[in-house]
């Protein structure tokens, strides 16, 4: 690994990703979530180009429209277009066999975020954090494994709450 310029400041990026990214879950406005959600996405990009994980760039801007989008309509075609859009920049930005793991990582929460089950979505965020820890390893993001590992970490600790919150409820 090159400990260049380049690659110290892609982690430094990640690392305020992470921090811009975990402040919207405090936030109580919709704007103030999308805009700290798509600049926190662009700091990602930057980190990726950085890193010249291409096909990381191509979903940050996926993720992008797709937040856009929905926070419009969450639509079944609203859906159907996001996926199109992912297929689309998938194929300008694919450079090897691990860029399927952001891609299909990208395609995965879209859906978890699409449908209405939190329940889902938190499952769904198991195997979304899975494929982004080995993508960001593929990539030599350090910080990235880092903070996917504590997302990984936190998204079974809340599937499995949740999980036993509705056991409890039916009980």
């Amino acid at each position: 690994m090159d400990l260049s310029m380049a690659y110290i400041f892609s982690q430094i990026l990640v690392v305020v990703y992470y921090l811009l990214y975990s402040r919207t879950f405090q936030l109580k406005e919709k704007n103030k979530i999308l805009f700290f959600g798509i600049f926190a996405t662009l700091l990602s990009a930057l980190s990726y180009f950085l890193l010249q994980a291409y096909t990381g760039i191509a979903m940050c801007f996926v993720a992008i429209i797709r937040n856009i989008w929905f926070s419009k309509s969450k639509s079944k075609r609203s859906l159907i277009i996001i996926y199109l859009i992912t297929l689309l920049l998938s194929i300008f930005s694919y450079q090897n066999i691990f860029s399927i793991l952001n891609i299909l990582a990208t395609v995965i929460y879209t859906y978890s975020l699409w449908q209405d089950s939190t329940k889902k979505y938190k499952l769904l965020g198991i195997i979304v954090n899975g494929l982004m820890i080995i993508y960001d390893a593929c990539i030599k993001s350090i910080m990235g494994v880092v903070f996917m590992l504590v997302s990984f970490i936190s998204s079974i600790i809340g599937y499995y709450k949740e999980r036993n919150k509705k056991r409890q409820a039916t009980v």
